[in-house]
């Protein structure tokens, strides 16, 4: 997973060294070589984690003034966690769409990687991965997905805070200004 990163940080930062050099007045196309991360290789690195140190999870619903908690298995999850997964933008299809931007926080020591829309059109809006400076481990990924179903706007807002859980929180308007709010956050009980 390391050299996974180390791999991409050193296309990012050399593409973006490359982006300053004067346009070419040759018009044959190149293949693109951009590299984003591949954030559904991390999610499912990180359930496989999960189901090897047999962990159970606490599903904590808060819909309105209502709040439950159960205990679950890792079936249980599996919708809850393809919203994650589908998220990734890292195929061809998918990153034409986007611009990467990588800059280091020194408030938090780490090294965020964030990715926007060129395109207003498609369901993911941002990615923000913060990764460890002195392990280049990923410590959280926030992803926020807008999107419309029907005369809903559906706006999820997603967050994976890497050994520890993660939480999908989803905000519904209609055009008559209806609105719905419910949160689902699981915390990775580990034996």
């Amino acid at each position: 997973m390391k050299s996974i990163f180390i791999t991409c940080f050193i296309c990012v930062m050399i593409t973006a060294c490359n982006n300053s050099k004067a346009p070419s007045t040759n018009n044959a196309t190149t293949p693109d070589t951009t590299s984003f991360y591949p954030i559904a290789t991390y999610f499912s690195g990180q359930l496989k984690h999960f189901d090897s140190a047999k962990a159970t999870y606490r599903l904590v619903t808060t819909e309105g003034t209502k709040k439950d908690s159960i205990l679950v298995t890792s079936a249980a999850i599996q919708e809850l966690v393809h919203s994650f997964v589908a998220a990734d933008i890292s195929d061809s299809i998918q990153k034409k769409n986007y611009k990467e931007s990588v800059f280091r926080d020194a408030g938090t020591a780490s090294f965020n990687i964030n990715y926007t829309p060129l395109n207003t059109l498609v369901p993911v809006r941002n990615i923000d991965i913060l990764m460890d400076e002195q392990t280049s481990l990923i410590k959280r990924i926030f992803i926020r997905k807008q999107y419309l179903v029907a005369d809903t706007t559906v706006t999820e807002q997603l967050s994976w805070k890497t050994n520890e859980g993660f939480s999908k929180s989803t905000s519904k308007e209609t055009k008559a200004g209806l609105s719905l709010n419910k949160t689902m956050a699981v915390r990775v009980i580990l034996p």
